[in-house]
């Protein structure tokens, strides 16, 4: 499911619609309600349950003493007892244990009848705590089509790309911020292993950091087809061959290097005045040959002259001798031509054991995955490039671990290293990719959101397009119910009250009615009509008795 931090509107989701809850392995038929109606019909449920589990004891009963009659045994009056205490089983346990004589215990019907009712007593418990529980399966709800907004992409202007980008910022921001604080699972999901390679010549350190993670179709939420599978690998490498020139003559460090190795798509300057502490720059980059998916991206860490108390190993923040105490008697400067982070990243698209690419999301190359051609095209935009990239550019000067630990304009460069910033980014880039979907209808207010120019998700006529609603938000505000669930239990409840009715009038069975108490006190009255219960034993007698009442 989405990882989530920001709270989601009431206007973004639709309640009391049947829909397909997208699950682990499969889907659900489901339907979404306010929790505080769960938690009322988890009760209710529970109260089915123990009348089912009530019902059955009394057909076990009925059955009992049906036998016992038909064979003319001597009717017990414990057996009459447990009989008009059946709807209790707690009652009819205590009637068993508290006889009030002891030749009970030395009877080997005794023993069994306990344990039979005890049985039924504990398995009446759990089943009301167990079964009950079983009618809720998460706290999703259809998304509201008329709450999503997705924004092409724009290149027209840099007006109109900057506008685009404080759009996407907060949800970037959300996903780095669950990083922060993900708990062990879902740490689990992406793995990132530091692999040292050597050294070069000149003693620079060679290292690469290998990612993975994969994202599920019921972590974006998509109703119809959970299983469908985004597998991301890729790894980086510092790169010490795209440096061209490394500048000291002024007062501070002038590093140029390449963009990817080529002159002609571009140079960067790093140096400090980029920024107190260190900054990243991230790249998309061409798309190499080799399986389809594969792309590559790079980043661009300026850490060149940055301060610290401390000395640092890692290739991306490795110091230099240590210097006279300087800002804040620091001692250790981030020595100039510190490589680049040149990486690639794959990502394969997986349904029904076939793959496939960003672009062939659909039944020609994944047989029997029929996307929306809307849900298409916003996956293709969210989704077609390495979205680590676009985290990292979102994030800014957040982006590296290294630089919002800083104090000021020091950091500690002893305990920085290219791996724990690209840990903190892969997480991020997990986390932003399950949240795709559901940050669509976290998008503020914006001109162009109702018009189709402005809003992938809007045909020409500014209607949702067919098939772009076809996944799930979720809220602790919602809870999410089975509907199979839902049926069966009152269903079968209803069966046993029938069944139970029938066959103690419609039936065999109803002589067992000759056992109830309201039976025994008419057939005592119509031999004595003047019989009466003595106040002080707790027997009957009758007026021609000694009544010691009398």
């Amino acid at each position: 499911m989405a990882i989530s931090t920001a709270p989601q509107l009431r206007q973004t989701y639709k309640l009391w619609r049947r829909f397909s809850m997208p699950i682990e392995g499969g889907a659900r038929d489901a339907i979404a309600v306010p929790s505080y109606v769960a938690n009322q019909l988890n009760s209710a449920y529970t109260l089915m349950v123990t009348s089912m589990v009530m019902n059955l004891w009394c057909i076990l009963f009925a059955a009992g003493f049906f036998m016992m009659l038909r064979r003319q045994t001597r009717v017990h009056h414990i057996s009459t007892s447990l009989w008009n205490k059946r709807a209790s089983l707690s009652d009819s346990f205590l009637e068993l244990v508290q006889t009030g004589s002891k030749a009970y215990w030395r009877r080997l019907w005794f023993y069994p009848v306990i344990l039979l009712i005890l049985f039924c007593w504990v398995a009446q418990n759990v089943l009301s705590i167990v079964i009950p529980p079983y009618i809720l399966v998460g706290n999703a709800a259809p998304v509201n089509p008329n709450a999503i907004f997705a924004p092409p992409s724009s290149d027209r202007s840099h007006s109109a790309a900057a506008q685009l980008f404080s759009l996407d910022v907060p949800s970037a921001l959300r996903a780095v911020g669950s990083a922060q604080v993900a708990s062990n699972d879902v740490l689990s999901m992406a793995t990132i292993q530091h692999t040292a390679l050597g050294t070069l010549e000149n003693g620079e350190s060679v290292s690469r950091v290998d990612y993975g993670y994969s994202v599920s179709g019921a972590d974006l939420g998509l109703q119809h087809y959970p299983t469908l599978l985004l597998d991301v690998t890729g790894s980086c490498i510092t790169e010490y061959g795209w440096l061209i020139s490394s500048d000291s003559s002024s007062s501070y460090t002038n590093d140029t290097y390449s963009l990817f190795g080529d002159r002609r798509r571009g140079e960067i300057s790093l140096s400090l005045f980029d920024g107190a502490a260190p900054v990243a720059y991230f790249y998309h980059g061409p798309t190499p040959p080799g399986p389809p998916g594969n792309q590559t991206w790079a980043a661009y860490v300026s850490s060149v002259d940055r301060v610290s108390y401390t000395a640092g190993s890692d290739p991306i923040y490795a110091t230099g001798d240590p210097i006279d105490a300087g800002l804040a008697d620091t001692g250790y400067s981030v020595r100039s031509r510190r490589p680049v982070l040149s990486c690639w990243q794959t990502d394969v698209w997986w349904y029904n054991g076939q793959k496939s690419t960003i672009i062939g999301l659909n039944n020609t190359a994944l047989p029997g995955l029929d996307l929306s051609p809307g849900m298409q095209l916003i996956l293709a935009r969210y989704l077609g490039l390495p979205r680590i990239v676009d985290v990292g550019r979102q994030l800014g000067l957040s982006a590296l671990l290294s630089s919002t630990t800083s104090l000021g304009s020091i950091f500690d460069a002893g305990s920085s290293s290219a791996f724990a910033d690209l840990q903190r980014l892969v997480l991020a880039a997990y986390i932003a990719t399950t949240n795709t979907l559901i940050d669509l209808t976290l998008y503020p207010d914006t001109p162009g959101r109702s018009t189709h120019a402005g809003n992938l998700a809007l045909d020409d006529s500014a209607q949702p397009k067919p098939g772009v609603a076809d996944f799930v938000v979720w809220s602790t505000d919602i809870t999410t119910l089975s509907v199979k669930a839902i049926i069966i239990i009152p269903v079968l409840s209803l069966f046993f009250w029938v069944l139970v009715i029938a066959l103690l009038n419609w039936s065999p069975l109803q002589s067992v009615n000759a056992l109830d108490a309201v039976e025994i006190h008419k057939a005592l009255y119509a031999r004595d009509p003047h019989a009466k219960p003595s106040p002080t034993t707790g027997t009957w007698y009758g007026v021609d008795t000694n009544d010691p009442s009398e």
